[in-house]
């Protein structure tokens, strides 16, 4: 695609966006005469970024063309604005952030165009500000968005992406989900609300001949149960030496987790500031959520589907927070939480054994729990020992 416009490429989870985004950045690289100062791709989390990096050997584009977007701002922050970042509770404003940068630009202390192209992966999660940003900093921009996909208040719906970009409609749209399960494809659907979209994504999707493992659904019936068979089933998913991610709603969990893994045995890595995730290697990742947009491997595991691992707004996005866990998996998934204590859209798969696409598996005390009808209102749960609910 030419660069005399700004371009908008659709598609669901395992379409391949980013891995298209990779080869136009190292197109656009090449045309701009190997210069990295001349184009950037932007990514919305360090995670990604490492997961980009550990295969970006196959294209000749170095590493400092690709960054998060944040990281750029506070950069071109600090030597336009202001040597002293924004903070809240001691951590970056990166709205704050923007806030500057967006000024600076338009008082003129930061002189635009800064590149010749900006490539964007995740675009569904930039605000309106941040997109005002990204039109003044580089001549042409192209985007990858699923809005099936959007895990923040506040966000941009695609139509509104492309008209601050000037376009009356997407430019490409890639259909097909090369890389699922058919299983995992079928399994991801039931979290996508409006019933035409679920209907598309479905219908686009054209997955891989491979074993068609059934997702599995354990309901335990006490924290320590739930993680007893999690331990027991990544034991069991690295005999087979698949790629494992084990994804929770909030970064408190990750780190409980990855002690209790490493307590019984297990080697897992998360995200640390002065340690970034090696996806070279084959030990579990556990992150969060948000974390793993734009990941895959081979097993997911999402536990802890209770709903006091979904406080205040994030209850509101449920939906969307399962759609993008569960299509990281490329060949299986594994979903759990404690009884009385989980997510209305679990209860709703879990009443019906007799999908295809989801084995259910009931602890022993849990017993006919999801055979008496829905549970209804939010129970008290106590906080689990661990601190980790």
């Amino acid at each position: 695609m030419d660069t005399r416009t700004h371009k908008a490429i659709v598609g669901g989870p395992g379409a391949g966006k980013t891995l298209v985004l990779l080869h136009r950045l190292n197109l656009l690289f090449h045309r701009a005469g190997k210069n990295s100062d001349a184009v950037r791709l932007f990514v919305y989390t360090n995670t990604l970024k490492q997961f980009i990096h550990a295969g970006n050997d196959m294209l000749d584009v170095p590493d400092e063309c690709i960054s998060t977007f944040d990281k750029w701002c506070s950069d071109a922050y600090k030597m336009h604005v202001d040597q002293q970042l924004p903070r809240i509770d001691g951590k970056p404003d990166f709205e704050g952030i923007r806030v500057g940068v967006f000024s600076a630009i338009e008082s003129g202390k930061l002189p635009t165009p800064v590149f010749d192209c900006v490539l964007i992966d995740e675009a569904q999660d930039m605000d309106i500000g941040a997109i005002e940003i990204l039109k003044r900093l580089a001549r042409h921009i192209t985007v990858c968005m699923d809005g099936k996909q959007q895990l923040y208040d506040g966000r941009m719906t695609e139509p509104e992406a492309l008209t601050r970009l000037g376009l009356s409609h997407h430019n490409t749209a890639l259909l097909a989900a090369f890389r699922c399960n058919p299983m995992v494809t079928e399994l991801a659907a039931q979290f996508i609300p409006d019933e035409t979209r679920r209907q598309d994504f479905m219908q686009q999707a054209s997955n891989l001949e491979m074993d068609r493992s059934r997702p599995l659904f354990f309901v335990a019936d006490s924290f320590p149960d739930e993680v007893a068979r999690l331990i027991e089933m990544v034991r069991l998913r690295l005999s087979y030496g698949d790629s494992i991610a084990v994804l929770f709603p909030q970064q408190r969990q990750v780190h409980g987790f990855a002690k209790g893994f490493k307590e019984a045995g297990i080697d897992v890595e998360v995200q640390q500031r002065d340690a970034p995730i090696d996806f070279s290697n084959p030990i579990p990742k556990l992150m969060t959520y948000h974390q793993a947009k734009g990941l895959t491997f081979d097993s997911v595991f999402l536990p802890r589907l209770n709903q006091s691992s979904f406080p205040g707004r994030m209850a509101e996005r449920i939906g969307h927070l399962c759609f993008v866990g569960v299509s990281r998996a490329v060949k299986w998934v594994y979903m759990s939480g404690n009884k009385q204590a989980l997510i209305a859209p679990m209860q709703e798969l879990g009443q019906n054994t007799t999908r295809r696409f989801l084995e259910t598996m009931i602890s022993s005390e849990a017993v006919g729990l999801l055979n008496s009808g829905l549970l209804v209102g939010r129970p008290e749960v106590a906080a689990d020992a661990f601190g980790l609910d």
